[in-house]
């Protein structure tokens, strides 16, 4: 039941997105127990300037240095984690991408946007866990 929105600079190959997405997917399975065929992604990619898209970041927030290989992760999901599963989510993704795309732990920030059944529809017009 999550959805799940990562964006991240362009420049990275298919099988880097992939693996990110693959990664995130994972620590969602591992970390919170969603099941293994629950898996709604979008992976976007930003320019670094000029016309269209770009991401925004302080270098420095709250004394993390990130570099232009930040990765934004915003999950939407259904509200009723604790807050320790949710620290065990964040530690799962970054220990993740650190392995498998070797993205800098401070390079990966993390959201969580969470809400009630009733607002999710999965197809056909129907709240199916409402």
């Amino acid at each position: 039941m999550p959805f799940v929105r990562i964006s991240l600079k362009e420049g990275r190959s298919a099988e880097d997105r992939e693996a990110i997405a693959d990664c995130v997917h994972t620590a969602l399975v591992e970390a919170i127990g969603i099941p293994v065929d629950d898996r709604f992604q979008v992976v976007t990619e930003y320019g670094s300037g000029g016309v269209g898209s770009q991401l925004f970041y302080n270098a420095n927030y709250l004394g993390v240095q990130r570099t232009d290989g930040i990765v934004f992760v915003q999950i939407f999901l259904r509200k009723g984690r604790s807050v320790e599963a949710k620290k065990a989510l964040y530690l799962r993704v970054v220990d993740l991408l650190s392995e498998r795309v070797k993205i800098r732990p401070e390079d990966v920030l993390i959201t969580l946007s969470e809400n009630d059944a009733a607002d999710w529809s999965f197809g056909n017009g129907i709240a199916q866990y409402a």
